[in-house]
């Protein structure tokens, strides 16, 4: 099996077996078919030596639903149970062949294990710098063990030592190697989903409010914990602020998708209501229908607005006492400022009184008909050319741009 890593997950054993479990017994089984297919020789100092080091991994996984939000929340966490061979010395163990190397390879393991554990003791004394290199990939051990070495976790180390005196200088070793250890210092915190921790806090919020206005009786009372006055209104709109937040952070997908065509068809539906027709790759206009066109100095806003013409189309303010058709809000615009009417298969506009409507740079006082390729502007800033195409029209008029209707008011 080869260990790889990933930049999410962290260096895992490609193709290891993942069971589920229920209880105990099941895990324990698991364990005996592991300690049953670990490897085991005899050496002088032990009858039953390990020739390798075993890493059992038990996932934890915790599902909490969450009644007020309709949430299902997880916490994920990994423990890992590890038995370390322990350290030989060929001139006590006496192994040769196959066993000297196995003990070969355990020794250079925990050599690793020792060095990576005393560069990250340097680094919680501070001896070394955050950045300082640890050799984490030397043995397959310590790639295994970086995230309970150094990671976001809490590790507890048992060493097993010998009473008796010819294995003084072992026992001092590891009694050296633990002491190393215990300096390490990692500060485990428990990462949770963004989105559940931000609903958790404001439902811990939510609490403290309804808590802070049920023990309020008046509209202000003393705050004794400040000094100053606190208003009930406003802590009643904290809650509600909050209380919105956790409505919108619980929604579902299907929810959230749902809510957004429902804004889509309220935006086209308030903008078919002023007159004008929008897409978002740009002008898509029947070409049978007559309709006025927005002019800018802006290429970006240029042309991007499209008013159909109705047989009688009025154009004014929204706050008109009759509903207008096209409603223009900006500078000039008077509450019913003018009426466009297609008869015929032609289009007249009409002028209302003391409302500023130029056509083609001339102010409009009465009654006219309306030619393809026509600038209108109505107010201060609103600058439109019509299109009422018939067969013959030259297709020049077309080109009439905001720069040519603001010349033709100078």
């Amino acid at each position: 099996l080869k260990v790889r890593e990933h930049k999410v997950l962290g260096p895992y054993v490609e193709g290891l077996s993942k069971l589920m479990v229920k209880s105990f017994n099941d895990i324990n089984i698991l364990i005996d078919e592991g300690n049953q297919s670990r490897t085991v020789a005899s050496t002088n100092m032990n009858s039953e030596s390990s020739r390798s080091h075993a890493v059992f991994n038990i996932i934890v996984t915790q599902i909490m639903h969450d009644d007020m939000t309709n949430l299902e929340t997880e916490k994920v966490s990994k423990l890992s149970l590890v038995d370390l061979a322990g350290s030989e010395r060929f001139s006590k163990t006496g192994a040769s062949g196959d066993r000297m190397k196995e003990g070969s390879n355990i020794n250079k393991s925990l050599t690793t294990l020792g060095m990576v554990i005393s560069t990250l003791a340097d680094i919680a004394a501070g001896k070394k710098g955050k950045g300082a290199f640890v050799p984490y990939r030397d043995s397959t051990l310590t790639w295994l063990l970086k995230d309970n070495l150094g990671g976001n976790s809490k590790t507890v180390m048992i060493a097993t030592i010998s009473p008796a005196d010819d294995n003084f200088e072992e026992t001092l070793s590891t009694l050296r190697y633990a002491d190393r250890a215990k300096r390490i210092i990692n500060n485990a915190v428990i990462n949770e989903d963004a989105n559940a921790k931000v609903i958790r806090e404001l439902r811990e919020e939510v609490e403290r409010l309804r808590s802070e206005l049920s023990s309020r009786g008046g509209s202000v009372t003393q705050d004794t914990t400040v000094g100053g006055y606190v208003d009930i209104d406003k802590l009643k709109e904290q809650l509600a602020q909050s209380e919105s937040l956790i409505s919108e952070l619980s929604a579902t997908w299907e929810q959230k998708l749902k809510k957004t065509e429902e804004v889509h068809k309220e935006r086209h539906k308030f903008l078919e209501d002023m007159g004008i027709s929008i897409k978002s790759t740009g002008i898509q206009v029947d070409a049978n229908k007559f309709y006025l066109i927005n002019l800018n100095a802006d290429p970006a806003l240029n042309e991007m607005l499209v008013y159909y013409l109705k047989e009688v189309t009025l154009v004014g303010r929204c706050t008109a006492e009759t509903p207008q058709d096209i409603q223009l809000n900006g500078a000039g615009v008077q509450p019913e400022h003018c009426v466009i009417e297609v008869e015929n298969g032609w289009v007249h506009i009409s002028p209302k009184d003391k409302a500023k409507t130029y056509v083609n740079g001339k102010l409009l006082e009465e009654r006219i008909k309306l030619k393809h390729g026509d600038r209108i502007v109505m107010g201060n800033n609103y600058f439109f050319r019509v299109n009422c195409a018939r067969p013959g029209d030259k297709a020049e008029s077309m080109h009439a741009d905001f720069e040519l209707a603001q010349k033709e008011l100078a």
